[in-house]
């Protein structure tokens, strides 16, 4: 048998960064389609943007707050094997709906979603 070394500060502080690294490409990301967005009035960039954030951000966010409150407070083990694989899932597959979504709605129904007519 082999004996599990147990991890390092240094192994946390790594996957710490580079999780914060992802989480930043992800936001700079979702900005770029929001402000798409705010620029051509297309909902359907509002929705490519929301979808974005719920298939990457908040997962990210979520894995990195709970494996932190776990650090600092004792959480029970469900908490990791059952609820925040779950909570993650459900963000992403709401995130893969409004993605899908975005690519599926017509330009002239989104139009008309904001009141505007041609």
């Amino acid at each position: 048998m082999q004996a599990v070394s147990p991890q390092t500060q240094s192994d946390y502080l790594l996957l710490l960064s580079v999780s914060l690294i992802a989480v930043g490409l992800a936001l700079f990301i979702v900005f770029h389609a929001f402000r798409g967005y705010r620029r051509n009035d297309s909902v359907r960039m509002l929705f490519l943007a929301c979808g974005l954030c719920l298939l990457t951000v908040v997962p990210m966010t979520l894995s990195i707050g709970v494996n932190t409150l776990g650090q600092t407070v004792e959480v029970p083990t469900r908490v990791y094997t059952f609820f925040l694989p779950v909570l993650i899932r459900v963000s992403e597959i709401a995130g893969l709906c409004t993605l899908l979504y975005s690519l599926l709605v017509s330009p002239s129904r989104s139009e008309q979603s904001e009141g505007r007519t041609s």
